[in-house]
């Protein structure tokens, strides 16, 4: 009897001692609980899950600088507060009230908006909030809100806003630079046209005959620009004679001996013939040394050569011309007897209206021979 004595007394107190350990660990708890709420240097605030405030701590009215049992007061709920709709940050306070643990990003918050405390709140705060969510025994749950000023998020704002501001300015200048820099591409492109139609210029200087005097080198992109305005003229004024003038060449390689044969072959496609003059016995011997063959093109070694042979095959071909009209008529004028003659026996010319057939005269003492 007396080991089981015993035996009930360690473990009464073995269990008496278990329990001033709990409760010692509550105590402590509850120092650290009412320090948190009594400290003044942070907002603590409990909340129902349904999003009713229901305690805060004496930080609470420091930070927001408004009485806190005017706040408890209210009808206030944090899931129908339209500064946290506006922020951004309802998303974070959904999930806190949902029971998990959550970090919400920095805001501003003006208390001073809130209705019922107009005029009784200290204005917009810059705050930083963690929520955490603390269970009873059951499935119940408490949120407790800690949150915290940020003045110098108030700066940062300041900071980024006119950054922000900056950024604009800086794109509305550059769109504005950018609009001045077509413009200026775009003017510059109507020089380049304009001196480009400059430098192969198409000069009539008689009537069928075209002169292309063409200075400096010969580029792919000038002899492009030349092959166009080239045809262009001989299909608009009807050009036979075509003078390609490069008296202003300095030098001429096997490409663009080649660019030139081939706008002589697109001029006689328009059946126009064309004659290269003012080769020079420089520029002679260079071709002859690269070998470059012209194609049959037609060459004199000055303009005015060049212009008094156009001249001169304009005559000729304006001679043949008259010559073959004139040999067309004659070849009608021979043909006509003889479609008179398939066409029956001679008649007598119509007479005007109105005149009898008179016979022939006869001669002077011949007297006319009556039928009997």
């Amino acid at each position: 009897m007396g080991y089981e004595r015993d035996d009930d007394s360690a473990q009464l107190a073995r269990r008496l001692e278990a329990m001033e350990q709990e409760m010692d660990s509550l105590r402590a708890d509850a120092r650290r609980w009412r320090a948190l709420m009594a400290a003044r240097c942070f907002s603590v605030s409990i909340h129902h899950p349904v999003g009713r405030t229901h305690a805060v701590n004496a930080g609470w009215d420091a930070l927001w600088r408004a009485p806190a049992e005017t706040f408890l007061q209210l009808n206030y709920n944090m899931l129908e507060d339209p500064q946290i709709v506006e922020n951004g940050i309802m998303p974070h306070v959904e999930r806190f009230f949902r029971g998990e643990e959550v970090a919400i990003p920095p805001i501003s918050y003006d208390t001073d908006a809130v209705e019922e405390l107009t005029g009784k709140a200290g204005g917009a705060v810059w705050v930083c909030s963690f929520g955490v969510p603390v269970r009873d025994a059951g499935d119940g749950f408490e949120g407790v809100l800690f949150q915290f000023a940020v003045p110098e998020a108030a700066e940062i704002q300041h900071k980024y806003e006119a950054l922000i501001e900056e950024q604009r300015a800086l794109q509305a200048s550059l769109e504005a630079r950018n609009r001045e820099l077509e413009e200026t591409v775009r003017v510059i492109a109507a020089q380049r046209d304009a001196i480009q139609a400059m430098s192969v210029p198409v000069i009539r200087v008689a009537d069928g005959v075209l002169c292309l005097p063409i200075v400096g080198m010969i580029d792919d992109a000038r002899a492009s620009a030349l092959l166009e305005r080239l045809l262009e003229a001989i299909a608009a004024q009807q050009a036979a004679q075509v003078l390609l003038d490069i008296t202003g060449v300095p030098a001429l390689d096997a490409r663009a001996a080649a660019q030139l044969v081939g706008a002589a072959s697109a001029a006689r496609l328009l059946g126009a013939s064309c004659t290269l003059v003012g080769v020079s016995p420089a520029l002679a011997q260079t071709l002859v040394e690269l070998g470059i063959d012209l194609g049959g093109l037609d060459t004199a070694a000055t303009l005015a050569e060049g212009l008094t042979r156009a001249l001169a095959a304009r005559r000729g071909a304006a001679q043949r011309s008259a010559a073959a009209a004139a040999q067309r008529s004659a070849t009608v004028a021979a043909r006509a007897p003889e479609r008179g003659e398939r066409g029956g026996a001679h008649r007598p010319a119509a007479l005007p209206r109105g005149e009898a057939h008179r016979p022939a005269a006869l001669p002077r003492g011949e007297a006319p021979s009556r039928k009997r």
